[in-house]
């Protein structure tokens, strides 16, 4: 039996965890977000994820952009 370790690997596969769209994905990746690409493939950790969008989450807005839903 393999134990699921929570790597990602692949873009498309840390967008769907994520539940992002490619823009997203590389506006959040230019933002610090925690994955590295080597070989032209993506890599990303499950906890490493949870873990940087709680901590970006847990800041406060000053001011609501125009395009937020």
């Amino acid at each position: 039996m393999v134990k699921d370790c929570g790597l990602l690997v692949g873009s498309q596969q840390i967008m769907d965890y994520l539940g992002l769209a490619r823009p997203s994905f590389t506006e959040f990746v230019k933002m610090g977000m925690p994955a590295v690409s080597i070989n032209g493939r993506w890599y990303a950790h499950q906890k490493n994820l949870d873990d940087y969008f709680l901590a970006l989450t847990r800041k406060t807005m000053k001011e609501i952009p125009e395009d937020s839903e």
